[in-house]
């Protein structure tokens, strides 16, 4: 149920020409299509992104295009292709300043590596991004920035360094403008380290403020998961009534996820 946080989003503006700007048109067509999970479509445009970019020698096509051909290739689940991808950014990158370039791309590398389970290579990568981050003082990209390297933690079984991390990211983001789902994954996750430790009081209280974002977005699957999780925690620490009263709540909402047949599972144990 640990949920990775996964790549930046992309905002650079450039003086362009008519060409580029065309680039410019598609590069934002591309990441439309991820959000809307149209990963073939995505990787489409992004190939031609690549092509387009090159023919004009346009460097921010061709970084971005990389980093999306890497992107939509994860998501399709070809996760030898996108390293390789990953790599090509981060080779054609060094040769330039931009610090967003190199950091989007050793974010993408180090989150094609955590899925492989190679987390010493991933957290080299994780750490070059942060340190990117940290040196340019980007506020807006560290709350990514901590929580992926969190995640490596996480994932290490090692839950009080998680815990470090994924709080740095949430107290980041409180601290800036950026996307609530942002702040809800960080929540979300610090909620399942706790858990994890056995401390289900901390547990609730990052469980429940991520439920609330995760509500107010519409993001079912991801409300669902957590209210499960925070009955769990009720559950562990002898509040019956509690869990009872918030998975009865939430059982229709849960109906048609992954997460139905362990909500029926786990009201059954809290009626006893």
């Amino acid at each position: 149920m640990f949920r990775p946080v996964l790549f930046f989003i992309l905002a650079i503006f450039y003086t362009a020409s008519a060409d580029s700007r065309q680039i410019d048109r598609m590069i934002a067509q591309a990441w439309e299509y991820y959000e809307q999970g149209k990963i073939v479509k995505m990787e489409q445009v992004s190939r031609e992104i690549l092509e387009q970019s090159k023919k004009i020698n346009y460097p921010k096509g061709i970084a971005e295009g990389y980093y999306y051909l890497g992107v939509a290739y994860y998501s399709l689940g070809d996760k030898a292709k996108a390293l390789q991808y990953a790599n090509k950014a981060l080779e054609y990158t060094k040769h330039y300043d931009n610090y967003r370039w190199k950091a989007y791309a050793y974010t993408l590398a180090g989150e094609i590596l955590r899925s492989l389970r190679k987390y010493d290579e991933a957290m080299a990568n994780f750490k070059k991004a942060l340190e990117l981050i940290q040196k340019n003082k980007n506020e807006k990209m560290l709350p990514a920035g901590y929580a992926n390297i969190g995640n490596i933690y996480y994932e290490k079984g090692e839950y009080k360094k998680a815990i470090e991390y994924y709080r740095k990211g949430l107290e980041a983001g409180k601290k800036v403008k950026i996307r609530p789902s942002y702040l809800a994954l960080d929540s979300y996750n610090l909620g399942l380290a706790y858990y994890k430790l056995k401390n289900y009081t901390e547990a609730v209280k990052y469980l429940q403020y991520a439920y609330n974002i995760y509500s107010e977005l519409g993001d079912k699957n991801s409300a669902v998961s957590a209210v499960y999780y925070t009955a769990k925690s009720y559950y562990k620490i002898g509040e019956k009534e509690k869990a009872e009263k918030i998975l009865k709540e939430n059982l229709d909402s849960a109906r048609g996820t992954k997460l139905y047949r362990f909500y029926v599972r786990l009201l059954k144990k809290v009626e006893k």
